[in-house]
């Protein structure tokens, strides 16, 4: 299908207004970070090379939400494909833990390509490998119950270790909050839910045993609450000292955009993991409200299009996705804030990052695919099913 086709295809349709605008929105304000927080740069890239490296995967992934909102999301429900697309996301997964340097390098680079984010890929594959096993009927006898319930924890539970190997315990806490999200929301038992956050909690508990960064942060979190930093440092961290000063020094309007003070390296990664501080320094209070607000309606359109959609592996899928988009979000601001340790986790559509902003907008074209087959199948019967 050409390109001009496809968009008046999908502008006929009309779709979820409210969810298309919360994503602008964050796409907009993420340019607008990532060209303020790559502004002051070394002279070897340039003041513009972030930018043109955002706008460049922008399209991208504009480019995939097109593609995936247009295709039948029944056609990625396919039994086959959904085995195979987890298994693969899980071995490239791997990849890093077995041949990265010191189990640390999370990255798998293509050459002539370049790098990509395994992990970026198996969150997609396990939301689709979830919403394929929660969707399929109730088994009445036990055996054939008891496989169903192994082979649906073994996807997020194996995805979890690999995670904690690497380390990446930020990542692992967000895949157990989705998977319990789509376990609440399929009528799970409690009994069986609770394997997942055990499971998760027996990870972390090790990691903090085990890993000393980890070990740093949670101390450096937990001084912070006390009123002291740890050792030399100042409350919460370095990161998260410079981001609330940055954030308190905007204000509620903001010193404007190319103001920031962060840009000039008082704060490591301010174009990644804590893009909203450099927002909350430029924008002020309301820009940060806005990505709030943002993320909120995003959610809350996600809910919808699933309790619309026209199967029950289409409700699954498109609530999913979106949990696992706001539960994304909500963790980086609240680890950029003091509320939790520093994980490591981006912000969608603002944090500056290729395969994260590419995957994040191919999980709202899927979104779109739903609602879009929803408005459909509406126009054909009446007839409503209950998300939950």
């Amino acid at each position: 299908m050409r390109l001009p086709l496809a968009v008046q295809r999908l502008r006929q349709e009309n779709l979820d207004s409210w969810f298309i605008g919360a994503v602008v929105v964050l796409c907009l304000l993420g340019t607008v970070a990532v060209y303020g927080a790559g502004s002051f740069t070394s002279d070897s890239l340039g003041q513009y090379y972030y930018l043109r490296q955002h706008l460049q995967r922008l399209v991208i992934g504009l480019l995939a939400a097109l593609a995936l909102a247009c295709v039948d999301h029944g056609r990625l429900q396919r039994g086959w494909l959904v085995w195979s697309a987890l298994a693969g996301c899980l071995l490239v997964t791997a990849l890093p833990v077995v041949f990265g340097s010191a189990g640390i390098d999370r990255w798998v680079t293509i050459r002539g390509v370049g790098q990509f984010q395994p992990l970026e890929l198996a969150k997609l594959a396990l939301v689709l490998f979830l919403a394929h096993r929660l969707a399929a009927p109730r088994l009445d006898h036990p055996l054939a119950a008891r496989q169903l319930g192994i082979t649906l924890a073994a996807g997020p539970l194996a995805l979890m270790v690999l995670l904690a190997l690497q380390p990446n315990f930020g990542n692992m806490v967000v895949i157990a909050i989705v998977t319990c999200g789509l376990l609440v929301l399929a009528g799970v038992r409690w009994r069986y839910l609770l394997a997942v956050p055990a499971g998760g909690a027996v990870l972390a508990v090790a990691g903090y045993l085990c890993v000393n960064k980890l070990h740093v942060r949670i101390e450096q979190w937990r001084y912070g609450w006390l009123g002291r930093g740890l050792g030399d440092e100042p409350p919460f961290g370095y990161q998260v000292h410079q981001a609330l000063l940055g954030m308190g020094a905007g204000g509620w309007h903001g010193l404007l955009p190319g103001n920031s003070h962060n840009k000039f390296a008082f704060l490591p990664e301010h174009h990644t993991d804590f893009a909203v501080s450099f927002l909350g320094e430029e924008l002020g209070l309301l820009g940060t409200l806005t990505v709030v607000a943002a993320l909120l309606v995003l959610l809350w359109r996600a809910l919808a299009i699933a309790e619309r959609a026209p199967t029950r592996c289409g409700q699954l899928l498109a609530a999913g996705l979106g949990i696992m988009l706001f539960t994304y979000g909500a963790v980086n601001i609240a680890m950029v804030t003091g509320m939790i340790p520093v994980m490591g986790v981006p912000l969608p559509f603002i944090s500056y990052g290729g395969s994260a902003l590419v995957t994040n907008l191919a999980a709202v074209g899927i979104i779109l695919n739903v609602d879009r087959q929803g408005r459909r199948r509406r126009q054909q019967s009446p007839v409503r099913h209950s998300l939950v």
